[in-house]
């Protein structure tokens, strides 16, 4: 990985997954969260000779790995990484000049363009992995392309209010067939899916996750609900599964509204899933993905059946203009997801939206830097709306989502215990049995609520937390002294964390951190 400190995007850390992207915007009650860099690992156990995974080392770290003289180092590339990747392959050069340097991961697309260093970064490097590394990698050193591919990933956190939640990662697949224009990740796999596991040894590998300490797992899979005979094979292990708590079984994946049509909420449930990400965009796109039922209804029916949401909404599409804008933004605002990627269009080396405006000229190109090229950068000119003005709109969105539903925490709360209503009286026996799941959140994020009323960022949502703090007891009673207590906790580690975000914001600092990992496998020092 691009050795650290991470760059600063935005006054955020950009690889904490919460603050720069799930809860951006959520002022002082934005999550925090460490997010392995799955790429280096799966690589590192996934070849028969003895490896190394490091994962975010300071350049100092790093060079003193390099001097340890490894045969192959391969480097998971993104564009916002480019000069650390640049001087990463300059210190394996000079120090270790036999090394044979793999380069891979979507930022490889830029080098087929020429603004600033492309070719020189490209000189230096052995191989260009252009799609799934695993096989790759193994064809590179002889071995059979076709064995089981092994997951087996640092556990993931969420850091809220103090409290340190545990989660854990699982890949399906890579690739997406939706063909989005601006998809980097359908364009890197040549708008195929290349399938990692079948559904037992995904369940294998998600089963043996839920036995430790994480709370849920998340499965990889750009568009995992597409195939409807795969999920169905995956869901109905977990069903039958005996072995695992109920609380415990609990997994997350990603989805359109096209691929959850094929479902009926009810057996969404009882499958164990708590979490969908949905790509929603804009409701004046015509995306095949958006097509099925309706939007408003598929996220309504899944919040009241105890389903979390992620939806991402993109800022700066042709068809949005200076008086639609609102209207569109106003619209996912009202979809209420329990948390959000919101960012500006940005057109990605490869992409079909990338061929079709460089055709028109409307790319950036002049002294142009892939440090730049993110989430929440402008790198074409939009026809209805400044530059500035997209991402005065990205914040925009991001503020009346929190000021409108408030923080994330409170909206996963809120799913939860419409979770466990749905669940507790169901006809099903299966369903009935999900009712743990959500007693478990419920039980976990109900002391934070205090701190919620108290810093609510508006009247209607404290009149909100209200109704759900009573809703909480009528169900289970009055909280106990250790709960009270906890909940006291929380407001005064609220309080604190709202006075060092209001001097922070006038700093307009972050601290940079590092979070050096260094794991070995098969046998390797």
């Amino acid at each position: 990985m691009a050795c650290g400190p991470y760059p600063i995007i935005d006054n955020t850390d950009s690889m904490d997954l919460y603050s720069s992207r799930l809860t951006k915007g959520q002022e002082f009650l934005t999550l925090k969260s460490y997010y392995p860099a799955l790429p280096v690992y799966l690589l590192a156990q996934n070849v028969s000779i003895p490896s190394v995974a490091l994962e975010y080392p300071t350049f100092e770290e790093f060079t003193k790995e390099v001097r340890k003289g490894y045969d192959y180092i391969g480097i998971n590339f993104n564009t916002i990484f480019f000069d650390a990747t640049y001087k990463m392959c300059k210190i394996i050069k000079e120090i270790s000049p036999n090394t044979k340097i793999i380069l891979g991961g979507y930022g490889v697309t830029c080098l087929k363009e020429n603004f600033q260093e492309e070719q020189e970064l490209l000189a230096m490097v052995d191989y260009v992995c252009h799609g799934e590394g695993i096989r790759f990698v193994r064809e590179i050193l002889g071995e059979p392309v076709d064995q089981e591919i092994k997951q087996d990933f640092p556990v993931a956190y969420i850091y809220a209010m103090g409290e340190k939640i545990a989660f854990d990662n699982a890949i399906s697949a890579l690739g997406c067939r939706g063909a989005c224009e601006f998809c980097c990740t359908s364009a890197f796999y040549d708008y195929k899916k290349v399938r990692l596991v079948d559904p037992k040894n995904l369940w294998k590998i998600v089963r043996s996750k839920m036995r430790g300490e994480s709370t849920f797992v998340w499965i990889y899979d750009e568009d995992f609900f597409a195939d409807a005979d795969y999920v169905r094979e995956f869901g109905s292990l977990i069903k039958n599964d005996r072995d695992i708590p109920p609380e415990k079984a609990s997994w997350a994946g990603f989805g359109s509204i096209r691929s959850l049509s094929q479902y009926t909420v009810e057996e969404l449930v009882e499958m164990g899933i708590t979490s969908i990400w949905i790509g929603v965009e804009s409701k004046f796109s015509n995306l095949p993905k958006r097509k099925g039922r309706d939007v408003k209804e598929t996220f309504t029916a899944l919040h009241k059946a105890g389903i979390q949401t992620v939806g991402s909404f993109i800022i700066g599409c042709d068809f949005q203009t200076e008086e639609n804008i609102l209207e569109d933004i106003n619209y996912f605002v009202d979809l209420n997801p329990t948390y959000t990627q919101i960012s500006s269009l940005m057109p990605c080396p490869e992409t079909r939206l990338w061929d079709r405006l460089k055709k028109e000229g409307k790319l950036y190109t002049e002294n142009f830097r892939w440090n730049n090229h993110h989430l929440y950068s402008i790198m074409h000119r939009h026809t209805n709306i400044k530059d500035k003005d997209i991402i005065k709109y990205v914040n925009l969105a991001q503020s009346m989502l929190y000021k409108k539903n408030g923080p994330s925490f409170l909206r996963t709360f809120e799913v939860n215990l419409n979770g466990y209503l749905y669940c507790k009286n169901h006809t099903n026996p299966a369903i009935r049995q999900r009712k743990d799941v959500y007693i478990f959140w419920c039980h976990k994020i109900f002391p934070a609520l205090f701190a919620a009323k108290i810093h609510a960022p508006s009247t209607a949502l404290k009149k909100k937390v209200k109704k759900l703090t009573q809703t909480y007891i009528n169900e289970f009673g009055n909280p106990s002294l250790k709960t009270k207590t906890k909940s006291v906790l929380f407001v005064l580690y609220a309080s604190i964390l709202r006075i060092c975000y209001y001097f922070h914001n006038k700093r307009k600092t972050v601290k940079k951190r590092t979070y050096t990992r260094r794991c070995t496998y098969n046998g390797a020092e």
